[in-house]
């Protein structure tokens, strides 16, 4: 699926909103006299953690799928409607329970058998099965009550909600469908019905679903080619985990009006950015995010030196610091407040982004102009504020060590923690910047770098005190239940911070259901100012993004969604084309 949700290269989350006007200015489209041919070679910092849709855990393996399956409809990215796909707009029924898709009768997997309700319904049921390690995905399908055939017809299928969900109008037709003769050829999944799956104690006395489960979750299905087959406009071609992955274009790809010019998608992983920098500028590479903004905006002031042009567009999405709210040094709402008076945005904006950044105090996009809260006040850094607020909180420095603390539970505390950092280098210099305005208020503060996986786990498992986040948005809906309801607290939810807030969750599940958008805009908007009146998070910025790519591609075009590029738009003039 176009995964809802998705833990990026650095901690992310996709979260879709609506938005109502373009934020980045788009060229023309530039395909006169496009040609097919040529490869495109992308720097990746590490392999995708599989190729499951439905187990998706980073942003490399979510975009890689984009170009390898599809969903029933898909959302424009220019002008952010949603568009038939491998199915017809769905037919909503007046009690906006049921969801009717038709499906493309032209519509085929890449090898050749036809897509059918069948393998809708297959895929619904993987994604609903209490067993599968898609526990945050499975959670906006919470209401989906049964997918049906209609009268009989395999091109006609219906979801059926088991009450009015505002977003099921994009989320039932948003999942990446997948092939039912690849992954249940012996028919496990008609072993059991709708009802089994919605209870744990059910589903255990049903072995047929835990066995479909532990197949469904088995490394093979995310990294053996055999079972990675979607209906996408490329295939994957060659998986070498210890240096490359390569898409081939799907020849036989069922949707002529969607264009694939390029042979190969050619994911190059180079761990390194120096190494990465220089396999750019020797073209050893095509294309790559610049992970330093130094690099970006000094080291390739001058692309066209390299061949290369340069994409500075913005990205929906922003970072932010994230407080555990397990450790009792954070319990306070006016630590929390102290904490982001604390941090000096525009001063790191201007240091290590080069100024290319907007600092926001929400979790919706600040562009978002319909959903957004424009009532929040920009929260400017002053010290005094925040010893002020620390001081209120009981927080003092009793032994006079120049760190603050605080008896709690009868023991002395001092006000020391930890950053988790996920190893990111520009990540290090800001959280460098900010542990040092921490120290003038008596904040005693350090990061502890680790490695990748590791980091995902320790976030995962709520092991951590504080860590430097940022959540990625695309381009079709909002809602905040799997960030910050507190039922998403525990288990595999993604409330990572233990965020427990009973009138934030009644906004929450209210304006789920709510269908009249005036109210619902109003509840979103309630729920902005509660979130930044708890400051359960520290908001830092939405920062521009920063592409590098060689200058033989045409049809260049950044949308406003992340990734920003479509690669199967790009096109190389035959006398320019330099790879087979």
């Amino acid at each position: 699926m176009k995964k809802l949700f998705s833990l990026l290269i650095y901690f992310i989350l996709v979260v879709k909103l609506v938005f109502t006007q373009s934020v980045y200015e788009l060229p023309p489209v530039d395909t006169i006299g496009a040609v097919n041919g040529d490869n495109i070679r992308i720097r990746i910092m590490s392999e995708p953690g599989g190729l499951n849709p439905i187990l998706l855990s980073d942003a490399y393996g979510d975009e890689i799928c984009s170009y390898l399956f599809e969903s029933l409809n898909s959302i424009d990215p220019e002008t952010y409607e949603q568009l038939p796909s491998l199915a017809g707009l769905p037919e909503v029924s007046s009690d906006g329970l049921t969801y009717t898709y038709s499906l493309n009768h032209s519509a085929l997997f890449s090898d050749g058998m036809p897509i059918t309700g069948e393998d809708v319904i297959f895929t619904m049921k993987a994604i609903k099965n209490t067993f599968v390690n898609d526990a945050a995905l499975r959670n906006y399908y919470e209401n989906v009550d049964k997918a049906e055939l209609v009268n009989g017809d395999p091109f006609i299928v219906k979801i059926v909600m088991k009450e009015p969900y505002y977003f099921a109008i994009y989320l039932n037709g948003d999942f990446f469908i997948l092939p039912k003769h690849i992954l249940d050829p012996h028919g496990l999944t008609d072993k059991y019905d709708w009802n089994e799956l919605s209870d744990v104690k059910i589903a255990e006395k049903n072995p047929s679903i835990k066995k479909f489960a532990d197949f469904l979750n088995s490394e093979n299905i995310s990294y053996d080619p055999q079972y990675i087959i979607g209906s996408g406009i490329y295939t994957l071609h060659l998986w070498d985990n210890s240096d490359s992955l390569v898409l081939k274009r799907n020849d036989n790809y069922w949707n002529k009006n969607i264009p694939a010019y390029l042979n190969k998608i050619i994911y190059k992983v180079i761990p390194d950015n120096n190494d990465a920098l220089i396999a750019a500028k020797s073209s050893e590479i095509d294309m790559m995010y610049v992970n330093n903004p130094t690099d970006f905006f000094v080291n390739f002031e001058n692309p066209e030196k390299f061949s290369l042009v340069k994409g500075n567009p913005f990205e929906p999405g922003f970072s932010y610091l994230a407080w555990n709210e397990l450790n009792p040094i954070f319990a306070d709402k006016k630590v929390r407040w102290a904490l982001s008076y604390l941090v000096d945005r525009r001063a790191i904006i201007d240091k290590v982004s080069f100024g290319a950044a907007v600092p926001v105090q929400s979790f919706i996009f600040f562009k978002n102009s319909k959903l957004y809260n424009s009532e929040l006040t920009e929260i400017q850094y002053n010290l005094e504020k925040a010893k002020s607020l620390l001081e209120e909180a009981g927080w003092k420095d009793s032994d006079g060590d120049g760190t603050l603390d605080k008896i709690i539970k009868g023991k002395k505390i001092d006000f020391k923690f930890t950053f988790l950092n996920n190893t990111n280098p520009v990540r290090k210099e800001i959280l460098r910047e900010i542990i040092e305005s921490l120290k003038k208020a008596g904040i005693k503060a350090d990061v502890q770098n680790i490695e990748w996986s590791v980091f995902l786990e320790k976030i995962k498992n709520h092991e951590f005190d504080a860590t430097y986040g940022a959540w990625q948005m695309s381009i079709s809906y909002v809602d905040p239940y799997i960030i910050w309801h507190s039922s998403q607290a525990i288990g595999e939810g993604s409330n990572y911070i233990s965020f427990i807030n009973q009138e934030s969750d009644k906004l929450i599940e209210q304006y789920r259901v709510e269908l009249d958008e005036s109210k619902r805009i109003e509840l979103i908007k309630q729920w902005q100012k509660l979130i930044y009146d708890e400051q359960p998070y520290t908001f830092l910025w939405s920062a521009n993004s920063r592409y590098i790519i060689n200058n033989r591609f045409k049809n260049v075009r950044w949308y406003s969604k992340s990734p920003s590029y479509k690669l199967n738009e790009l096109w190389v003039p035959k006398e320019q084309q330099k790879l087979k």
